[in-house]
């Protein structure tokens, strides 16, 4: 600190008293000891109303000197003195003592702590960022790519799925084929017109292949014909368990006789043994051929 006399009269009065004479350092001296007490009050209670950390008062020593030289100002007055500069330079800490020890690195493990924990939340926003702006740059180089070379998203998508079908085990079979075919046709624009008209092909072919024929010129017959275009043999509607005779040419229930004439319908392979339609020309066990005529 730092004094001046601002009454000279009232210091003679309050502290020479009798003495012969008072120095500079005599009276530093004397305010030391008034000083002891007052600033030990004050400074509690400044750092009480003002919440300040033990950890961290090093911090306040500015702002304390302040508050205290403001505060001591009237005590210095009475005594006709003036206090120019007050500065609070040390406070002692008792660094020695076990439970401050503890409660210091408690104070400042907690500090690191969050401190950790604000900079892992940091990188994991940067990251995420990162990878966000990633796909972005990827989805636009993408998008980039397909308008080049002529397709849309969805068309891809049809590519991929197309893919998927032809390499997939039962894609020969023309049931499955039809099924998987027909999903992908509304996939896109373009790969739905190639797979519709694949589909309608196989269809074409199936239905070929299924076409009826007359029993008597093995000429094709129209659906829901009722006589052949050929010959003019009336056409038999059968159901799934009738076949027509070879023999008379009637209706008759599958099985090892004609109901109506009595002609064989079953026979066996003369090689293998394997039972036969009578009309069949060869067995499709061996191979044999039969002459297409009644093995009866």
């Amino acid at each position: 600190m730092s004094l001046r006399i601002s009454d000279a009269r009232r210091l003679l009065i309050k502290i020479v008293g009798t003495e012969d004479g008072l120095t500079q350092s005599g009276l530093v001296q004397k305010f030391r000891a008034f000083l002891m007490t007052k600033v030990k009050t004050y400074l509690a209670n400044y750092i009480k109303q003002n919440k300040i950390n033990i950890f961290e008062i090093d911090q306040k020593l500015t702002e304390m000197s302040a508050s205290l030289q403001e505060t001591l100002v009237p005590d210095f007055n009475e005594y006709g003195v003036s206090l120019v500069h007050f500065f609070v330079t040390t406070i002692v800490k008792p660094e020695e003592d076990a439970a401050y020890k503890k409660f210091k690195d408690l104070h400042f493990r907690q500090y690191a702590d969050v401190a950790e924990a604000k900079l892992r939340q940091s990188v994991g926003v940067i990251d995420q960022e990162t990878e966000a702006q990633k796909m972005v740059i990827e989805s636009k180089g993408l998008a980039q790519k397909r308008m080049q070379e002529g397709y849309t998203y969805q068309q891809e998508r049809g590519f991929d799925v197309a893919e998927a079908v032809a390499s997939n085990e039962a894609s020969g079979n023309m049931t499955n084929l039809g099924v998987g075919l027909g999903v992908m046709a509304g996939v896109g624009s373009t790969v739905g017109g190639v797979v519709n008209k694949s589909i309608a092909g196989a269809m074409d072919t199936q239905k070929k292949e299924a076409a009826a024929k007359c029993p008597k010129c093995n000429a094709e017959i129209p659906e829901n014909a009722k006589f052949c275009l050929s010959c003019g043999n009336k056409i038999e509607i059968l159901s799934n368990d009738e076949i027509l005779c070879p023999k008379c040419g009637k209706k008759t229930h599958k099985g090892k006789f004609c109901s109506e004439c009595g002609a064989v319908l079953v026979t066996n392979c003369p090689k293998c043994g394997i039972g036969l339609q009578a009309n069949a020309k060869f067995c499709p066990e061996c191979g044999i051929s039969l002459g297409g005529g009644n093995n009866e």
